[in-house]
Formats: structure tokens, C-alpha cells, sequence
């Protein structure tokens, strides 16, 4: 502290020299120094000294205080810790399924759209064209037929597209038979 004096008041002696409007705080700051410096001395002077078994009681209640706080600051940290990382994964799963959400949705759409202009373009020849794929989607299930192609039901073509061999229906479905008796 006493170099600390020193150095402040060899600025204020430049900061004076300089006529730097800063040279009156500088010295302010130098005789505030030298107070608690004076301070210091009385209070060492007037203190009495610390036997071992004394030094060493206020070093365990210094380290207990400073565990207790380390605990306190370490738990509170922790929680705030946990919040901000569950705050964060929550708003990431919200973003996750929100995007998500907004992908299926489009590729939906999307697919709805092409659909729309190959029924469009289909049944743009009339009515009888579109009776007849009206027919024609009723009797058959499309959706099974075509999971049937696969392994020898499919073939190439010399273009190189794929055909596959799957039954379309051209009348409805006989209704079920009815059961033959009571069986024994």
C-alpha cells in the first residue's frame, strides 16, 4: 500500500506539472491511501498477537465458511444449470416436431397436388373415361396389387422400364357363399 501511495502521488505531482484537470482526484485518491495505511499501522499496533491453537480455530471457521458457501453457490448453479438444460432440450424437441410436423405436411400436400393432375389428365377424355377409372379403382385394391410386384411377377422391357403382372379386376366381387349346414 505504501508503494501504491507513492505511485499516486508522483502522478498527481506530473498530472499538476501537466495542468491535467485530473491532478486534484489523484491527490485525493494519495491521502485516502496514506489514511488507511496509518489505519493499518494503529490497527497492528494495537492488536494482540494469535497463538497456534487460535490461528488454527480461525482458519477451520474461515474453511468451513468458505465450504459452506462454495455448497451453497454449487447448488444454486446446479439448478440453474438443470433448468437452462431442460429449457434448452425442450425447445429443441418443439422445434423437432414442429419441423417435422411442417415437412409431412408439405410432402403431403405436394403428393395430394401430382395426384390431382394425373386424375385430372386421366379423366379428361369424358365421362366414359372417368367411369371407367371410377370402376376400375372400386373392384381392385390398388394398393395390395401392387405390393404383390416383386421377384418374377416383375419384368423389363427393352426400353428399360418395369412392368409387373398383377390381376385387374373387371367385374365386382362374387358376394361370400353361405355356410354349407351345421357342422358336427
Amino acid at each position: 500500500m505504501r508503494q501504491a501511495r507513492a505511485d499516486l502521488e508522483a502522478a498527481a505531482e506530473t498530472a499538476r506539472a501537466e495542468r491535467d484537470p485530473l491532478a486534484p482526484v489523484l491527490a485525493g485518491l494519495s491521502s485516502s491511501l496514506g489514511a488507511m495505511v496509518a489505519l493499518q499501522a494503529r490497527m497492528e499496533a494495537n492488536r494482540e498477537p494469535l497463538d497456534d491453537k487460535a490461528r488454527a480455530d480461525m482458519m477451520r471457521q474461515l474453511v468451513q465458511a468458505c465450504r459452506t458457501d462454495f455448497v451453497r453457490q454449487a447448488g444454486a448453479a446446479s439448478r440453474r444449470l438443470a433448468l437452462l438444460s431442460g429449457l434448452g432440450a425442450a425447445v429443441l424437441l418443439l422445434g423437432a416436431l414442429g419441423g417435422g410436423y411442417l415437412w409431412g405436411r408439405s410432402t403431403e400436400a405436394a403428393e395430394v397436388r401430382e395426384a390431382s393432375g394425373v386424375i385430372r389428365a386421366a379423366l379428361s377424355d369424358g365421362s366414359a373415361s372417368a367411369r371407367a377409372w371410377s370402376d376400375a379403382i372400386r373392384r381392385n385394391d390398388l394398393v395390395g396389387l401392387l405390393g404383390r410386384c416383386e421377384g418374377r411377377a416383375v419384368w423389363v422391357d427393352t426400353s428399360g422400364r418395369r412392368a409387373c403382372a398383377v390381376p385387374l379386376w373387371l367385374e365386382d366381387a362374387p358376394p361370400p357363399a353361405a355356410p354349407a349346414g351345421p357342422r358336427s
